[in-house]
């Protein structure tokens, strides 16, 4: 975590939410070799990466029967549905 004096931070306060709020980062301000406050993020980033997704989704459920019929009839539907013409061809 970063630090810096209240009175950087006073004279330096829009680049600071800019940082804290852009690059993710919490500074602690010190007042009298005190730290007195934190700044920080509102929410904090995903911490999921790309590369996570995968066994992210298998670590999910299965709707196992459920998901089968919900494809079927998924499929029935647009097999059954008229078929649109398009005007502009």
């Amino acid at each position: 975590m970063k630090t810096m004096t209240v009175t950087q931070a006073a004279r330096n306060f829009s680049d600071l939410v800019n940082r804290v709020q852009y690059q993710g980062i919490s500074v602690e301000l010190v007042k009298s070799k005190r730290v007195v406050a934190v700044i920080s993020p509102a929410t904090q980033k995903p911490t999921m990466k790309v590369k996570d997704l995968p066994n992210f989704f298998a670590s999910l459920p299965s709707l196992g029967k459920d998901s089968e019929e919900f494809i079927k009839d998924i499929e029935d539907i647009a097999k059954n549905m008229p078929k649109v013409i398009d005007e502009w061809e």
